[in-house]
C-alpha cells in the first residue's frame, strides 16, 4: 500500500524549502549530463528563494507542493496563457526519486490540468531534456505528443529539449 501524500497550492512561506527541494532534485536529475559549473549557474538563477517565492505569489500561474509527513516529496510550476491564448507551460514537474512509481507523478499533472481547465485552457504544453527518457515515456503515456523541439540553456550548456503538448479537455490516460 502505498502512504497517503497531499497536494496543494504552495504558500510564500514554503518558498525556501522548496528552492532547496528544487535545487537538489535538479542538481540529481542532471548530474550525468551536465557539467557542475552549468548546473550551479541553473539553480543559482532558477531555485533561489525569491525565484520561488516569485513564482509562488504570480498570479498568471500556480505552484502545487506534494508532501508527506509536511516534507516536500514533489512539486509543480505552471504558467497559464504563456504559450499562446489558451495554452498554459508546465514549467516544471519534479518528484522525489523514492516516490517515482507510486501515482505521485500522476496525481501532480491530473492537478495541473485541473487548473488548467477551471482556467479555461485548452492545451498544455511542456519542454523535457532529450535525454531524459524516463520523463518522455511518462508523458507520453499521459497522452502528450511531441511537437517539436527547442534549445534550452542550463548554465552555458545548450541542450535540446523536446516540446509536447495535450489537448486538456482529453484529460490523461496513464
Amino acid at each position: 500500500m502505498t502512504e497517503p501524500f497531499v497536494i496543494r497550492r504552495a504558500e510564500l512561506s514554503q518558498a525556501e524549502p522548496l528552492a532547496q527541494f528544487a535545487a537538489h532534485l535538479f542538481r540529481d536529475t542532471y548530474d550525468k549530463d551536465t557539467a557542475t559549473s552549468d548546473i550551479d549557474a541553473h539553480i543559482e538563477k532558477n531555485f533561489s528563494v525569491e525565484h520561488q517565492a516569485a513564482e509562488i505569489s504570480d498570479p498568471a500561474a500556480a505552484v502545487f507542493l506534494a508532501t508527506f509527513d509536511d516534507c516536500i516529496i514533489g512539486y509543480a510550476h505552471v504558467i497559464f496563457g504563456s504559450v499562446n491564448y489558451r495554452s498554459a507551460f508546465l514549467n516544471r514537474i519534479y518528484v522525489d526519486a523514492d516516490w517515482r512509481g507510486r501515482g505521485l507523478a500522476t496525481e501532480l499533472l491530473e492537478t495541473v490540468l485541473n487548473e488548467a481547465r477551471q482556467r479555461g485552457e485548452t492545451r498544455l504544453e511542456l519542454t523535457v531534456f532529450e535525454q531524459n527518457a524516463r520523463a518522455i515515456a511518462f508523458y507520453k503515456r499521459a497522452g502528450f505528443a511531441v511537437t517539436g523541439y527547442t534549445a534550452f540553456t542550463v548554465g552555458q550548456d545548450v541542450q535540446t529539449d523536446l516540446v509536447m503538448a495535450i489537448n486538456v479537455a482529453e484529460g490523461f490516460d496513464t
